[in-house]
């Protein structure tokens, strides 16, 4: 009779044992897939991460290109508009000079601005057009940072968990005679 008892009690506390074992198991694979996956997402963050940096990169050569653009076309309207200003006193004066020299020059400065305009003009929808790219991946890194951060938190959790059960596993041998 005594001996059944032991029995019983033993097999109790094997599937017990064995229980916990299964939970310490369960919780431990889970962790490891969280972690796996924080992993997974941390590298996708940091991969377009760096790609938002290489594109806000390209947008700020394309902005220096611009203002290089706008600076030209600026030189280019004041030069025009000293040939014109002498142009127009020439011909204030009599028409005495070569006012034909006079507008041609200030024609040619004229397409200069235009040409410079057009270049700082499409210098400048790159610009905004790489910084919208950068801006939208920014947003798709942003969001597998929080992804990863709920990540790590159900890891932590799965692990308290695990950590708590192993306690328990640890307990319950410290109770068994020897």
């Amino acid at each position: 009779m005594i001996n059944e008892m032991i029995e019983e009690d033993i097999r109790s506390l094997d599937e017990m044992l064995s229980g916990l074992n299964k939970d310490a198991a369960r919780y431990k694979a889970s962790r490891d897939r969280f972690n796996r996956d924080a992993e997974t997402l941390a590298a996708r963050r940091d991969k377009l991460q760096a790609e938002a940096r290489t594109l806000r990169n390209q947008a700020v050569a394309y902005k220096r290109q611009r203002d290089e653009c706008n600076l030209s076309a600026n030189e280019s309207k004041r030069q025009r508009d000293e040939w014109n200003e002498r142009a127009a006193q020439m011909k204030a004066r009599g028409g005495l000079g070569d006012i034909g020299e006079c507008r041609n020059q200030a024609q040619n400065h004229h397409q200069k601005v235009v040409k410079y305009s057009q270049q700082g003009q499409a210098a400048h929808e790159k610009m905004k057009q790489l910084y919208a790219q950068a801006d939208e991946i920014s947003a798709q890194a942003q969001k597998c940072h929080e992804d990863y951060l709920l990540c790590r938190k159900a890891a932590d959790k799965e692990h308290e968990n695990f950590v708590a059960v192993l306690k328990k596993i640890e307990a319950l041998r410290d109770n068994l005679p020897d």
